[in-house]
């Protein structure tokens, strides 16, 4: 199509243009989901669109609606699809909605809008109007795309750290792996034959092969057709007959869905933000096997032999590729430990469900010589507690600390593991010597006012995290805790102001915005606390406490059959807590189904047979109290 895009925006430009200059005189066709309030939210948040020729079935395009990706950010209603040249009444779509229902419509006209509420079938479509207008470019603008004059693309990497080892498969089947190339630097560049950008940046590499060549480089082009990429198509024709029509012909694969998720991974370390991988991207890889430089998007040639020169430059000349204009560094960004930054990366992995290269890096991290050290026993007790191997954790923790006994990260981080285990007293122990090393220590002084808080000290939990706040006002987590800890002392004001600036300090913490929108509730603030409750969905969206929150403030607003849809939801999701059962058995009362709500007071009571709000809940309502078998 040609979609222009007007963007508005509040803590920037306010209205911005964003012009489509692709010479275009294709179609496009675009949808507004409306969820049915029940079994899906009214934004249809989540939902999965899928839409196909009837002259080509495998020429299937995905969009997922999502309600934003980014801090503040919101995205558009409408989910966009290009559509080429299709014909009128030709296009199919199936749409699998959040609450598990699926919806298939046929005889879909491109150039059209269509609204379509959940269970009435397709809306009436809404032609698309052309409105041509010649807007002058503003005066030395760079062309759409290319980075303006002093600009590179991509990012070089302050501290680099290790590619992960990817497995692909080659022309005839074989098996491969990108640690292959170790020994040389490599570009490894994922591409699609359905992306056009992809191919033009494929033919320029394969017109610069002998460039390259003297450089003691090459490229591994690996395929991402037929994977879940979002917005992707499933294939655009056969890799090796478009890489040989391009005029490609270094090292090519296809890649693995397990090889898109540790890139993910990567790119989540390196730039604080996971995102859906962009197709192209590409990574330049060093000799050693490290990541030198990231571009997510195309990379020209010029670029591209650039930094290759400057993969061995003095360090001097390398820090000014890590900014993308001119300026002087107030502090070195490379100034980090090597093995905790390391450390760091590899029990991200370990987290995202890739064990083996956890272990891998582990490897790569361990001392030439000699055993082990407390640094990484740490790491492996770290990666251990975040998979939920607590007796590994344990075990990893207290060696390191046998290495070196004032360690405060693993003094707080067993500290921790046993606090989740209501181990207190012991944890309170390293907590208070891990205090003794550092009285400022933050993480020591937040635990410490979370046992306080069990124990009913609030003042003395207060007083601790206005300690830390103090000396780090920018201590996301430190908010959180005090937000948290005002908020059950019914000094909801002050919660809500520590709590919204723990959202503001990291956005990525869904616990952050569910604690916001309690607060919110409290309040009776409904629509900020709905948009708190949708943040956290967007964040995790199979999360029981997220849809039992939405519960219970459908429940404030009276919309008890909402609520009881999100209780139940809660419940599938694995949130059976007797606290669940009973707001759904209320919900269930208000809307005077009485043998449903039966049911769940009583389910609550099995759970814990002296929860105080069944009981009552069953008592004033006349029903049978839960029989003792």
């Amino acid at each position: 199509g040609d979609q222009d895009l007007w963007v508005t925006n509040r803590t920037a430009p306010q209205v911005r243009l964003l012009r489509n200059n692709q010479p275009s005189t294709d179609g496009s066709v675009a949808f507004r989901l409306i969820g049915n309030g029940t079994t899906t939210n009214r934004d249809a948040v989540g939902a999965r669109l899928t839409l196909w020729p009837s002259s080509d079935p495998e020429s299937k395009q995905m969009r997922t609606v999502r309600a934003g990706s980014g801090f503040l950010a919101q995205s558009s209603a409408w989910t966009h699809f290009g559509t080429g040249a299709a014909s009128s009444g030709s296009l199919n779509l199936r749409i699998a909605w959040p609450g598990g229902a699926t919806e298939a419509f046929s005889g879909i006209d491109p150039g059209h809008r269509y609204t379509i509420v959940q269970g009435e079938g397709l809306g009436e479509p809404v032609a698309m109007v052309a409105r041509r207008q010649s807007l002058p470019q503003p005066p030395e603008a760079p062309e759409p795309g290319a980075p303006a004059e002093g600009e590179t693309s991509g990012f070089w990497v302050a501290n680099r750290v290790p590619f992960p080892k990817l497995t692909y498969e080659d022309a005839a089947g074989a098996s491969w792996s990108t640690t292959d190339f170790l020994g040389k630097p490599v570009l490894i560049n994922l591409w699609a034959t359905w992306c056009a950008p992809c191919l033009a940046e494929l033919g320029e590499f394969g017109r610069e092969e002998e460039a390259l060549g003297s450089h003691g480089a090459t490229i591994l082009a690996l395929s991402v057709d037929g994977l879940a990429v979002d917005g992707g198509l499933a294939s655009g024709g056969d890799p090796k007959e478009v890489l040989a029509r391009v005029g490609y012909g270094m090292p090519w694969g296809t890649a693995r869905q397990e090889g898109l998720g540790k890139i993910e991974v990567l790119i989540e370390y390196l730039s604080s933000r996971r995102a859906p991988l962009n197709i192209p991207s590409s990574f330049l890889v060093d000799a050693r096997g490290n990541v030198a430089a990231v571009y997510l998007g195309p990379v020209s040639w010029e670029q591209l032999s650039g930094d290759l020169t400057l993969l061995e430059a003095p360090a001097e000349v390398q820090l000014k590729r890590l900014s993308p204009r001119a300026g002087r560094w107030l502090a070195d960004p490379r100034q980090v430990d090597p093995a905790a930054y390391l450390g760091d990366y590899a029990a991200l992995y370990g987290t995202s469900g890739f064990p083996e290269e956890l272990q891998r890096l582990y490897q790569i991290n361990r001392p030439a010589k000699g055993g082990r050290t407390a640094q990484e026993y740490y790491n492996q007790a770290k990666s251990a507690a975040q998979q939920g191997k607590r007796k590994e954790a344990e075990e990893f923790y207290r060696a390191a600390l046998r290495l070196n006994p004032e360690y405060g990260q693993a003094l707080t981080g067993l500290g921790a593991l046993l606090l989740m285990q209501q181990r207190s007293e012991d944890a309170r122990v390293l907590f208070e010597k891990a205090l003794s090393i550092d009285p400022n220590h933050a993480t020591a002084l937040i635990n410490l006012s979370m046992i306080d808080r069990a124990r009913g000290d609030h003042e003395s939990a207060l007083r601790r995290l206005n300690q830390v706040i103090a000396r780090n006002p920018g201590y996301a987590e430190a908010h959180l805790n005090l937000g948290s800890l005002l908020a059950s002392m019914n000094r909801h004001d002050e919660a809500l102001r520590h709590l919204m600036k723990a959202v503001e300090l990291n956005p990525k913490r869904m616990e952050a915005h569910l604690s916001l929108a309690s607060a919110y509730v409290e309040k009776e603030r409904w629509a900020e606390a709905d948009a708190s409750y949708r943040q956290a969905y967007a964040l995790a969206p199979r999360m029981p406490h997220v849809h039992y929150g939405f519960g219970v403030l459908q429940a404030r607003q009276n919309r008890h059959a909402e609520a009881a849809a999100s209780f139940r939801k809660a419940i599938a999701l694995g949130g059976r807590s007797a606290r669940t059962y009973t707001k759904l058995g209320l919900s269930l009362l208000a809307q005077d189904e009485k043998e449903a709500a039966t049911v769940a007071l009583h389910q609550a009571l099995r759970i814990d047979p002296k929860h105080a709000a069944a009981i009552s809940a069953l008592k004033d309502n006349g029903l049978p109290g839960l029989t003792k078998q």
